[in-house]
């Protein structure tokens, strides 16, 4: 018996099977630096673990309401106010999911319909091309280079746009490249849109982990694009609770309330302990988050120092936690780079062919690890360069 069909064109996530690869040279007994996943290595802050406790203690372990609790809704709506510049509704208009990975999910399956066109610059987060093919729809890919600053050229996205066009996704922060999208370049995406009259999917979980003055544009903060945005964020990288499995959506309710019924009958609702985690994060994490930037800010800098030292060319990211240094050398592309660095040096990351369908000069490397390995790695990549050039 055959299974269903529609998912034959669906890759395995290839970051995830790096895993496997680093399982063997570690059963191997090799001593892996793991710079591949984008995920913290800080512990969630302590005031946000006690609430959690705290919410366990008075016995809150039932089944959450669908869209999530009010105190998380009210908690979201105020932050995109306040913060953000959008008001939306909390009782209509935001909805809380098990991370974002479930909210990309959500939209991708509420809005886009086999045939529809959604729009998406790369490189980028692996998960947009795959999530267009689960629901039958088609990517239409442009490429954003390294000389531009990772940024997507306006006449580009406007070259991509057709009758077909339903969503285009902007992540700013980006994932893997570090690039945030500047307000003119936003307000520039955002008459495309008014003009051509699609959607945009805001991708902005990374939007907290800013370098060098940059700022973070919420294009459904523009004049005209509220009713056209759906605004995506959740709390794995600003507040280290990739285990929570806590995020949101928020968009006018016309939006939210197909993505209601799917996840009605897929996850019900969100964890009801992280939602309560999920109310003290956004009121009282502050503080700790920019502990964590700071430190993300030291790493940055070393590893662009060590790069522009060992002649390896790299872009300066202005958010997020990950680099994406052009590592062609030697006769070896991205992909293979990235091979010969896990096989050889043991240090994993994550080749830009995950990201990119245009070229493979770049691999992704995450600086969430702690400044000992990070100057391991640099160690390492030095050494595996020197026997390269040989």
């Amino acid at each position: 018996m055959r299974v269903s069909g529609h998912l034959d064109h669906v890759e395995l996530s290839r970051i995830r099977g790096i895993g496997e690869k680093i399982k063997v040279l570690e059963d191997q007994g090799r001593d892996v630096i793991r710079l591949h996943l984008g995920e913290p290595d800080f512990t969630t802050p302590e005031n946000i673990i006690a609430s959690a406790k705290a919410a366990l203690d008075r016995g809150q372990t039932h089944y959450a309401p669908n869209r999530g609790i009010p105190a998380l809704r009210n908690a979201i709506a105020e932050k995109l106010q306040t913060e953000n510049g959008i008001a939306y509704d909390p009782e209509t208009e935001v909805l809380v999911t098990s991370g974002c990975a479930e909210g990309l999910y959500l939209v991708f399956s509420a809005l886009l319909d086999p045939g529809d066109e959604v729009i998406i610059v790369e490189p980028a987060y692996i998960a947009y091309l795959q999530l267009a093919r689960i629901v039958g729809a088609k990517s239409v890919l442009v490429h954003a280079g390294e000389s531009g600053g990772w940024l997507p050229d306006i006449d580009d996205l406007r070259k991509a746009v057709t009758d077909k066009t339903k969503l285009l996704i902007l992540n700013s922060p980006c994932n893997p490249t570090g690039a945030v999208y500047p307000r003119e370049l936003i307000e520039q995406i955002a008459q495309l849109a008014i003009e051509k009259d699609f959607l945009v999917l805001s991708d902005e979980v990374y939007e907290k982990l800013l370098y060098d003055g940059a700022e973070h544009v919420s294009i459904g903060s523009i004049n005209g694009m509220r009713e056209r945005t759906l605004t995506i964020n959740g709390f794995s990288k600003a507040y280290a609770m990739t285990g929570w499995r806590l995020a949101y959506i928020a968009a006018p309710k016309e939006f939210i309330l197909p993505m209601v019924k799917i996840h009605q009958y897929s996850m019900s609702s969100s964890n009801i302990i992280a939602e309560y985690a999920g109310v003290e994060a956004l009121k009282n994490g502050a503080e700790a988050c920019a502990r964590m930037l700071a430190q993300y800010s030291q790493r940055r800098r070393l590893l662009l120092d060590a790069f522009e030292r060992l002649g390896i060319p790299c872009a300066a990211p202005k958010g997020t936690f990950y680099i994406y240094p052009n590592v062609v050398r030697g006769g070896l592309g991205g992909r293979e780079f990235a091979e010969r660095l896990l096989a050889d040096a043991g240090v994993a990351a994550v080749p830009g062919t995950a990201f990119d369908s245009f070229y493979d000069t770049n691999i992704r490397i995450s600086y969430a690890s702690s400044m000992e390995n990070l100057r391991e790695f640099i160690a390492r990549l030095e050494d595996m360069l020197t026997r390269l050039i040989k």
